[in-house]
C-alpha cells in the first residue's frame, strides 16, 4: 500500500471507527477521522484527502449528504461508502454521488482493502 495517501474515515459508531483505525493505522500514516458527516465535511475541506471512507448512516449529516457535497467542488476525489442497509436505494443513491464502492457492514477487511487498492489504482472491476 501507498503509506503517503492521505486517507479520511468517518464513522459514528466509535467501537467500529477504533477498531477500523488500528487496522487502517497498520498501513496508511496518514488518516483523519470524523464521527459524522459535518465532520468529515470540514476535515475534507481543510485536509483535501485522497480517498474517502465513510459511512452512511450518521447524525448531524449522513455520508451521502456529505458526498454530495464533497462532489459540488470536488469530482476526482475517490469514496468507499460502508453501511448495514443492504437496500438498492442507498446503493443507487451512491452511485449517484460517483461513488464507485459501496461495502455493507460487518465490513470485511480483504474486502475493504480490496475496494481501497482498486480506488488508488483507477481500477475497475
Amino acid at each position: 500500500m501507498d503509506h503517503n495517501i492521505k486517507i479520511l474515515y468517518v464513522e459514528d459508531e466509535k467501537d467500529i471507527r477504533d477498531q477500523l483505525i488500528e487496522i487502517l493505522s497498520l498501513d496508511f500514516e496518514n488518516i483523519l477521522v470524523a464521527s459524522n458527516g459535518q465532520e468529515g465535511l470540514d476535515m475534507f475541506n481543510q485536509h483535501q484527502p485522497d480517498l474517502i471512507i465513510s459511512d452512511i448512516q450518521m447524525p448531524r449529516m449522513d455520508g451521502l449528504s456529505m458526498c454530495e457535497k464533497i462532489r459540488e467542488c470536488n469530482t476526482d476525489v475517490k469514496m468507499i461508502l460502508m453501511t448495514a442497509f443492504n437496500e438498492k436505494s442507498f446503493i443507487n443513491k451512491a452511485k449517484d454521488q460517483y461513488v464507485k464502492y459501496y461495502i455493507t457492514k460487518p465490513i470485511d477487511i480483504n474486502k475493504l482493502y480490496t475496494c481501497i487498492h482498486k480506488c488508488l489504482h483507477d481500477e475497475d472491476d
